[in-house]
């Protein structure tokens, strides 16, 4: 089991690399190669990345879920609540502009809908953080469950 969360540690790093690089060097690319297709392919690989990342998190929440008798706040509570809501978030913003993008046949946004370039921006700029420390928190951990 140990091997196989730290392979999904190493997939979730590697995903949010390629998102973070590929974010930030996409505007030179666009005359010589297909964004957007790049940005379909990343789109699939962003959302399977999403679903361990979420239960991961959510595992970790439920986990330090009232272990202070005190009722104190102790940061590892507050990292896993943290990791979680943040990852949740992501996954909803990611997942809506994704069904939206497909339902209406689009490879990318429409050139004048500021909106949805604004939520792609925002989801592309904290996915590799969410998943990024994700990722490195399944595959650094130790044999610590979750």
């Amino acid at each position: 089991m140990d091997m196989v969360k730290k392979l999904v540690g190493a997939y979730l790093i590697g995903v949010a690399l390629v998102v973070a690089i590929y974010f930030v060097i996409n505007a030179f690319l666009v005359d010589s190669i297909d964004v957007a297709l790049v940005w379909t392919v990343l789109d699939v690989l962003m959302v399977i990345a999403l679903a361990p990342a979420l239960l991961y998190n959510y595992a970790r929440k439920r986990e330090e879920c009232g272990q202070d008798p005190d009722g104190a706040v102790t940061r590892r509570y507050l990292e896993a609540n943290v990791a979680f809501y943040a990852t949740a978030a992501i996954t909803i913003l990611f997942l809506y502009n994704w069904f939206w993008q497909m339902s209406l046949g689009l490879n990318s946004p429409e050139p004048d809908n500021h909106t949805a370039w604004t939520i792609w921006a925002m989801i592309d700029t904290a996915l590799p953080l969410v998943l990024g420390a994700t990722g490195c928190r399944m595959l650094f951990q130790g044999n610590r469950v979750p």
